[in-house]
């Protein structure tokens, strides 16, 4: 998400100022739910925003990315109940190394509901179920995995696309802008490869 905003800031200004209005609107960590960050948006962020620019009304990218993501906000708060119950599902163990491993996980998460197209990316190896172009998974997990990062999801143009980082691999799933990004997200979450549950 946040590249998203600092997308729409660079716009008008450069990429170091455009980081810099976000950091200094968010005052510590980033916004972490479609609900918080639309809040942000419109509250801290705009005011930093039009102090910095003479704009007389917000602009149209960032009104829409605001309009998205508290239609997505509701739709995660509801099925939070769901996640809870879903939390005692043991974790997924698949070997990323694996190419049967890769190709069986990557169906499942095919499977799952508004999902477009999968990703999962081991050391050598990987397994693509995409119909159209793929997003930059490859580029956001690079510099994300810099950052360090457990999951991650974002609202493109083309849809919603959530990263899971695993040992020297991922997985990436791009899925419909009306998808249950709060069940994608969950269902990324309990993967997890032999490695780490053998500690």
């Amino acid at each position: 998400m946040e590249e998203a905003v600092l997308e729409i800031l660079t716009r008008y200004l450069s990429p170091q100022a455009a980081r810099n209005l976000l950091l200094k609107a968010a005052k510590g960590p980033l916004p972490s739910s479609p609900w918080e960050w639309a809040r942000f948006l419109e509250g801290p962020l705009w005011q930093e925003l039009k102090a910095l620019l003479p704009f007389r009304e917000m602009p149209r990218e960032l009104k829409r990315l605001i309009g998205e993501l508290k239609a997505l906000a509701p739709q995660v708060a509801e099925e939070e109940a769901e996640e809870e119950e879903e939390a005692n599902l043991p974790p997924e163990v698949v070997d990323l190394e694996n190419p049967e491993a890769r190709h069986a996980l990557a169906r499942r998460l095919a499977r799952l509901e508004g999902v477009l197209g999968v990703v999962v990316v081991g050391q050598r190896g990987r397994e693509e179920l995409l119909a159209g172009e793929a997003p930059p998974f490859e580029a956001v997990h690079f510099l994300l995995g810099r950052q360090g990062y457990r999951a991650f999801y974002a609202l493109l143009p083309q849809g919603l696309v959530a990263l899971r980082p695993l040992e020297g691999g991922y997985v990436g799933v791009m899925a419909r802008k009306e998808a249950n990004i709060g069940r994608l997200l969950h269902a990324l979450r309990r993967i997890t490869t032999p490695t780490e549950v053998g500690g």
